[in-house]
């Protein structure tokens, strides 16, 4: 049973799945430029497993109008050291009322009761207010992940167009998701267990790894309303796939590269550079003007290749860690 307090003009009760529509708004009216819709959203209800503990929340103001969504869960699709995942929205007219704590105070016992060692959380570098919400509730920053824009209209492929020769003279044949449906029976299966291996290695803040089962991989980047089999590209010597980029193609707001691996023992050859310029030209072709790209830190190989291409730094994404206290870990 949660204790509210009777003064609050809001209440907390668990979330519904007709909350999706304002959630939805929620998200939009707080990241302007990168807007989703009702129909990705109940995607990700589709797709989240059954199985992985997770609790949600919504507020509901006192005149009905839901104002913020909060959950703590497992990240499923990532191997994490011990970590449960916080994640708060609140509509941006009710912030700074008092909507996040109490969102903060019934969903971190969650995690705690569940065993976790650590709650992670993020927000947008140049969001102030969450910052400082993250300082008092004594989160700790321990990473970052760039956040970078590519302006399309205005990209010149010229200076990198050596790269195509490359590739070419080295054998290597590229092609996409929707042509190698209609050549190999197994494409899906194998470009999953490409990503698998090159993206073993790609590093997130505080030692997480990639991890999904083909289940879960196929339903986040096949089966997405983002997705597009012929925004998929693929790099193969013979037979074998060694390197991807992945496109997502929201219906507004700008394109994102949601991957890009290579084989390590296929890196350094300009591959990823042919496919990543394959993917500009797509989504220009698909009316797109703008493409972005997530990047940690600790990944200085992409980063210097986006830096390369002419990406423009934006704010980027804050990790934050809580650690429990000693009665909460006893």
């Amino acid at each position: 049973m949660i204790n509210q307090s009777t003064a609050r003009p809001f209440r907390l009760r668990e979330f519904r799945p007709d909350d999706l529509p304002a959630f939805t708004d929620i998200i939009n009216r707080t990241f302007t430029d990168e807007p989703t819709t009702v129909e990705n959203m109940e995607h990700w209800e589709r797709i989240y497993p059954k199985d992985n503990p997770r609790l949600r929340f919504s507020v509901e103001w006192e005149d009905g109008r839901t104002v913020a969504v909060g959950a703590c869960f497992n990240p499923f699709w990532m191997t994490s050291p011990g970590a449960y995942m916080m994640e708060i929205f609140v509509d941006p007219d009710y912030c700074g009322r008092g909507v996040g704590r109490a969102l903060l105070e019934i969903l971190e016992p969650f995690g705690w009761e569940q065993g976790a060692q650590r709650l992670w959380t993020d927000c947008r570098e140049d969001f102030a207010r969450s910052v400082q919400f993250s300082q008092r509730a004594g989160y700790t920053n321990f990473g970052i992940r760039f956040e970078s824009s590519l302006d399309l209209t205005t990209f010149d492929e010229t200076p990198f167009a050596s790269a195509f020769s490359r590739t070419a003279q080295a054998g290597y044949v590229l092609t996409t998701l929707t042509e190698e449906h209609a050549v190999e029976p197994n494409a899906d299966r194998k470009l999953f267990d490409l990503s698998v291996v090159a993206m073993a290695d790609v590093p997130f803040p505080g030692g997480a790894r990639l991890q999904a089962t083909y289940e879960i991989w196929r339903s986040a980047v096949l089966d997405g309303p983002t997705a597009d089999p012929a925004g998929i590209f693929i790099a193969k010597l013979g037979n074998e796939y060694v390197g991807l980029t992945v496109l997502e193609l929201p219906e507004s707001g700008p394109a994102i590269t949601g991957t890009t691996g290579v084989l390590p023992e296929h890196r350094g050859r300009g591959v990823a550079m042919t496919l990543k310029l394959l993917s500009f030209r797509h989504a220009a072709k698909r009316g797109y003007r703008e493409i972005r790209a997530h990047n940690d830190t600790a990944n200085p190989p992409i980063l210097r290749m986006n830096e390369k291409l002419g990406y423009r730094r934006l704010p980027g994404w804050l990790a934050w860690e809580k650690l429990p206290h000693r009665d909460q870990s006893t």
